[in-house]
Formats: structure tokens, C-alpha cells, sequence
């Protein structure tokens, strides 16, 4: 216990870890109520409900909003920290989606690694949103999809195979007597032998070798007199225009050929956005990021987020003790 006078009034607080330093949560709750909020896109209003209905305690929508505050503070040197970390990474996969804040568009960026998920919620779509997290001159790897604003932002890129694919299969079902459909399994075939290639976990030397086929394949695909508009406008705007960026995956280690675990990550945000319609407040916003950044780079690697918010919470309150 801690005791000091205010003016004439002696103040006493409690040190224990487990006991807030404001407010009347602790930490397992506050790491409960995290759990709630963004695990199960509870609403402000459910939360006390349910809270109330499995422990007889009655809190008020305000009581469970600073609670996420404070966890967000609590733990924003962290957030930083794994800012630092990704712009020290040397390969990062990176996408975007729409949210909602306080009705205005603004985007979800989800950037991440092998052991790294970093979030930041943006007015903006552009450039400069990239270029304040990992800099003007990235000396890494970015595999995204072909959205303008991840280029000449890294000294490597990775296409997105998905992507890709994807839309020549949808051109494929619609125009199944266009040779479009020949262009499709052309690149699925491409696509999966690459794919069974890097599952060996190749050397340098069979990387350098397999590049230079799988190049010549690529170059034979672009070259190849195509007929329909619909398979000389994938040539045009996809392969020919990221001509480069298809094949780093072959060439340099764990780069992968599809952006693939950042849209899953981003997929796991969804339901705060349909079932909560996301942020009233920039505030919000930044909470969010911060603690799902934490949660879910936790989750990544391999350790519980609610055991683990609860533990750091306890380092928290412990230093702040000393």
C-alpha cells in the first residue's frame, strides 16, 4: 500500500498487481471486457448486460469505455514498439479496408509479418499511410495486391497469386468459350508449381535456377498471341504492368506468393465492423488498433490473449509501483 498526503488529506493506494491503479476494474475483467468487445463485437450496451447477468455487477456504458482506454494506454509503448519492429522487417504483407468512423470513410491498414500484426486506422488510402510506417525507402519486401499506393514504396514486391487467379477464374466462368479460360489454367498451373517448389524449402542455388524457368514460363504467357479482350487486358494490367513483382517469392526466402494470412487477419476484424458499424471517435479508432495490434500479434504467436493482456497489465501496475 502506497500512502501519501494531499494537502491535508493522506491518500492510501493499493499496489498489488492484480488491483487497478484508476477506476474500479482489474485486470481480469478488463482483459474479459477486451475479450467481449473485440472478440464478440459486443456493443457498449450488451457489455454491462452481460456483466450483470453472470455476476450481479452493474456497471455503465462509461465505466466499461474508460476501462478500454486505459487498457489502450496501458499498453501503447508496446504498440509502438512493434511499429519499430515492422519497419525493421524484411518481409511485410499488407491490405486495406474500408471503416467507419463516426459515419466518414476512413481505411483499416493491416500490415504483417511471420510474428507481427500491426494495425493503424487512416483518413487515408494513400501512400503516405505506408510511407509513415516503414518509410519512403522500405529496403524489404511488401507482398500486396495491386493497389497503386504500394508502389515505389519498397526495394522488393510480391504480386498476390490470389488476387490474380481469382479474377481470371471469375473471367473464366463468364466467358467460357474466350481463350480466357486458357490464360487461367495457364497461370494455375504456373501458380501451383511454384507452390510445390517452395514447399521443399529450396536452396539459393535451386532458388537462382527455378527462377530463371519460371521466368521463361511467365514471359511465354505474356508473349502468347491472345485473342480475347478479356485475356489481353489480364496481360496488360496485371502481368505486363507488376512484371517483376510475380516471381520474387522464388527468389527470396519467406516471401510468399499470396497475401493470404493479411487478409485473414483483416477478415477477423470484420464483425466490428458489420455488427458495430466501427468507431464513433478518433479516440475509438485508436484503441482499437492498439489493443487488437497486441492481441492478435499474441495470438500469432501461439499465446493466449486474454491470459496474456492479463499478465502485462500485471508488469504495468508492478512498475508503476516501484
Amino acid at each position: 500500500m502506497q500512502r501519501a498526503y494531499l494537502g491535508k488529506k493522506l491518500i492510501s493506494q493499493a499496489t498489488h498487481p492484480e488491483l487497478p491503479k484508476r477506476g474500479i476494474i482489474g485486470n481480469r475483467l478488463q482483459s474479459f471486457i477486451v475479450s467481449l468487445k473485440n472478440d464478440f463485437a459486443g456493443s457498449d450496451e450488451k457489455i454491462p448486460q452481460f456483466i450483470e447477468n453472470i455476476s450481479g455487477e452493474t456497471f455503465s456504458q462509461q465505466t466499461i469505455n474508460d476501462s478500454i482506454k486505459r487498457v489502450s494506454e496501458s499498453l501503447e509503448p508496446d504498440y509502438n514498439k512493434l511499429e519499430k519492429e515492422l519497419r525493421e522487417s524484411e518481409v511485410v504483407g499488407s491490405d486495406e479496408t474500408g471503416w467507419r468512423m463516426n459515419g466518414e470513410k476512413w481505411y483499416l491498414w493491416l500490415l504483417c509479418t511471420m510474428n507481427i500484426v500491426f494495425i493503424t486506422i487512416q483518413k487515408s488510402r494513400g501512400r503516405e499511410v505506408l510511407a509513415k510506417i516503414l518509410g519512403t525507402d522500405y529496403e524489404g519486401t511488401i507482398i500486396s495486391d495491386c493497389f497503386s499506393s504500394y508502389q515505389k514504396i519498397a526495394k522488393y514486391f510480391q504480386k498476390c497469386w490470389a488476387h490474380l487467379l481469382r479474377k481470371t477464374y471469375s473471367l473464366a466462368q463468364e466467358f467460357k468459350d474466350k481463350d480466357i479460360v486458357k490464360l487461367h489454367t495457364y497461370l494455375t498451373n504456373l501458380f501451383n508449381e511454384m507452390g510445390s517448389f517452395l514447399e521443399k524449402e529450396p536452396s539459393k542455388a535451386q532458388r537462382k535456377r527455378m527462377y530463371k524457368l519460371f521466368n521463361r514460363r511467365m514471359q511465354k504467357i505474356m508473349h502468347y498471341p491472345w485473342k480475347s479482350k478479356q485475356a489481353m487486358d489480364i496481360v496488360k494490367n496485371w502481368l505486363v504492368k507488376f512484371e517483376g513483382h510475380w516471381l520474387t517469392a522464388i527468389s527470396i526466402p519467406d516471401v510468399k506468393l499470396t497475401n493470404n494470412d493479411t487478409e485473414r487477419h483483416i477478415r477477423s476484424s470484420i464483425p466490428t465492423r458489420k455488427l458495430l458499424g466501427c468507431h464513433r471517435t478518433e479516440k475509438g479508432t485508436k484503441c482499437f488498433a492498439i489493443i487488437e495490434s497486441l492481441r492478435k500479434t499474441w495470438k500469432l504467436r501461439g499465446i493466449s490473449s486474454y491470459h496474456e493482456l492479463i499478465r502485462k497489465l500485471e508488469i504495468i501496475n508492478r512498475n508503476q509501483a516501484l
